[in-house]
């Protein structure tokens, strides 16, 4: 039993080690499954390219049977053998594989091209499936490719072909030589540099390329030291060099480049810019500025014009970098002066012992130490407060001064600060605090007088110094006015009067005087004297002309008339509106007196105020329907002008014309005055 136990346990272990066995063949094969891929894609391209080679040598045999029939007797020219051609002769087959062809004409092909009776061959190969290319391989000219015999030169291409501002060591000029068939061997060039205008400011400068016979392009970087240094605009020049040792540039049939290959301007700039003026600080400021470097380049110009930075913190000196447009750069130095800096805080310090005979003290201070290392020290700045809170170090109640006003039990507390030149301010040092002996007053004495204002005192015991206060004390007259009004008379009836007065005692009320006064006492009877009555109003008033009409003619418009709209009364003020009309169809009445007035006058017909004024003119003639003047006046009748009575509106001449209102038998008054 025991022996099968352990038959059973080496079994079980046997099939773990199964197990991962199976495991690591997993993994090497997830492994090696891309290596696979890559070893048949390898496999895959090798079989393309062989392919390639072959199609090329097939077209090398087609040539040995068909140059003289393509090429004649031509010593150069180009030919294209399309796949057709060589399976039509045998030469070819489709790529091997069922689901790929390379047997498209525009696709694979090779191009023959004859030089000096030497062939050429470039080939193209591309290859599908049914949904894509699955190979491409040219190497085939873009030239067309024709029979016709090739008598271009090669081609002469200078990159690149200009450039703005530039330093000479950062330009790289390359000069390309290409040809569409091949270069002649061992070619060479010739360039040198003009200016813009096309004078040649270099000598000449020479170049073999040492090419072999076949090549189709060459390339040449023209050295630095080849370069213009002076700052200026210049042209390359590029063209053929021959000598013992070299071809020039020419193709492999000879043809040969004549003309010359320009390029440029190129823009040279190797001078750094030139530090201009600036408006930098000869003084120290604890402001914010804005500083401007200006800048100055003959060639580039500079980038900047001018420079500019703000400087908010503190700075002694400043260096601007100026650069032109070819990035050459150049460091000017501007002193700034700004300083944001505070002195250090003052060291020590106290209030110490308040001395003085009277209110005025000083600080006993000690303060020192302060320094500055921009704009420098300048001073101490103290304050003495009743506060203990700490002030602000820009209050503006610091001063150099030391002394102070003090008063008995009042506390007081010292502070310094450190300033330099330009203002800034250490924090606030405290110098401590000291205070002065309490108040102590004596009470009041007795008032020197009862009434009439008398004076009391009390002495102050304070430390400090004695000061004795006094004040006023009884301030009430002695006799006041007492004012009455029932049972007195006013002294006037209207316009205003007073009443009569009674002075008394204030102490045992009893009168000081039996005498009466008139004078200073309230108010009475301040209604006005004078009262407006309004007899009419509103009315027309005729003249007494030549014609003498009557009333009704007067007022229902046949002839002239004063129309007094209305009369109106406000307190003793009196407003009058009206105008003289001519309601006739003409009137005439005596030029020779043309000045008419229209007033208030008394029924005596004296003008008291006038209301309108006019000139008839000297034709005698008016329309019908004028208005020779209108007036709205208001008139206040209370004054010492106006007596008592009736009054009325009239016009008046200034000679014996009749035409006039004073003697008309229907003048009328329209209001009363009564005083």
């Amino acid at each position: 039993m025991k022996k099968r136990k352990n038959d059973r346990n080496n079994q079980a272990f046997t099939l773990i080690e199964l197990i991962v066995v199976i495991a690591i063949m997993g993994i090497i094969l997830i492994l090696a499954l891309p290596q696979i891929s890559r070893l048949q894609s390898a496999n895959k391209d090798k079989k393309y390219d062989a392919y390639y080679s072959s199609i090329e040598s097939a077209a090398k045999l087609y040539m040995d049977s068909q140059a003289k029939d393509l090429f004649g007797s031509n010593s150069s020219g180009c030919v294209t053998v399309d796949y057709s051609d060589l399976k039509e002769h045998n030469l070819i087959k489709d790529f091997g594989s069922s689901d790929v062809t390379c047997s498209r004409n525009d696709e694979t092909y090779v191009e023959v091209r004859k030089v000096n009776d030497n062939f050429l061959y470039s080939t193209s190969l591309v290859c599908r499936d049914s949904k894509k290319v699955v190979y491409e391989r040219k190497e085939v000219p873009t030239e067309p490719c024709t029979n016709e015999p090739d008598k271009a030169g090669p081609t002469v291409n200078i990159t690149p072909s200009e450039h703005d501002w530039v330093q000479t060591k950062n330009l790289k000029i390359k000069i390309k030589i290409t040809d569409a068939y091949t270069l002649n061997k061992n070619i060479g060039i010739l360039y040198y540099w003009t200016n813009s205008s096309g004078t040649k400011v270099s000598k000449d400068y020479t170049y073999s390329y040492k090419n072999k016979k076949g090549v189709k392009s060459v390339s040449y970087q023209i050295p630095t030291k080849n370069i213009p240094t002076a700052s200026g605009q210049y042209k390359l020049v590029v063209r053929q060099w021959i000598s013992s040792s070299t071809n020039g540039i020419q193709d492999a049939l000879g043809n040969q480049t004549v003309s010359d290959a320009t390029a440029g301007l190129y823009k040279i700039d190797n001078v750094k810019p030139t530090c201009g003026s600036n408006d930098g600080k000869t003084t120290w400021t604890k402001d914010d500025f804005t500083i401007h470097q200006y800048c100055s380049d003959d060639a580039s110009g500079c980038t900047e014009n001018p420079y500019s930075k703000k400087f908010t913190s503190t700075t002694v000196t400043y260096t601007f970098t100026i650069k032109d447009n070819a990035d050459n750069s150049n460091t000017c130095k501007v002193n700034v002066y700004l300083d944001k800096t505070n002195p250090t805080n003052p060291k020590g310090g106290a209030i110490g012992t308040v001395s003085g005979s009277n209110k005025s003290a000083s600080i006993k201070t000690e303060v020192s130490g302060s320094t500055d290392s921009h704009s420098g020290f300048k001073r101490y700045l103290y304050l003495v407060t009743n506060s203990s809170s700490t002030p602000d170090k820009n209050d503006s109640r610091f001063t150099t001064s030391k002394t102070f006003t003090r008063s008995c039990g009042t506390s007081y507390y010292a502070w310094a600060v450190a300033e330099d030149n330009v203002g800034n301010r250490s924090s606030v040092v405290s110098l401590g605090n000291t205070k002065d002996g309490e108040d102590k007053y004596s009470d009041w004495s007795s008032c020197s007088k009862l009434c009439g204002t008398g004076s009391q005192s009390r002495t102050n015991t304070c430390d400090l110094v004695t000061t004795d206060l006094t004040q006023s004390c009884n301030t009430m007259d002695c006799c006041s006015s007492v004012w009455y009004k029932n049972g007195t008379t006013c002294s006037k009836s209207c316009d205003g009067g007073t009443y009569n007065r009674l002075a008394y005692s204030n102490y045992n009320d009893q009168r000081c005087s039996s005498k009466d006064t008139s004078t200073g006492g309230p108010a009475c009877n301040t209604h006005s004297c004078v009262s407006v009555s309004v007899l009419h109003s509103s009315y027309y008033i005729c003249p007494e002309d030549q014609l003498k009409p009557s009333r009704d003619q007067c007022v229902g418009g046949a002839y002239n008339a004063l129309v007094i709209s209305s009369v109106s009364v406000n307190g003793t003020k009196v407003t009058v509106k009206g105008h003289l009309r001519n309601n006739a169809t003409y009137v005439t009445w005596n030029a020779s007196d043309p000045n008419r007035t229209v007033c208030i006058a008394t029924s005596g017909n004296t003008c008291k105020k006038n209301l309108c004024s006019f000139n008839i003119g000297s034709q005698g003639y008016a329309g019908l329907g004028a208005d020779f003047c209108s007036f709205n006046t208001t008139v206040d009748v209370s004054g010492s002008t106006w007596s008592a009575g009736s009054y009325r509106v009239i016009v008046k001449s200034g000679g014996s014309d009749k035409w006039r209102f004073q003697t008309t038998p229907y003048m009328v008054d329209l209001f009363k005055v009564s005083k």
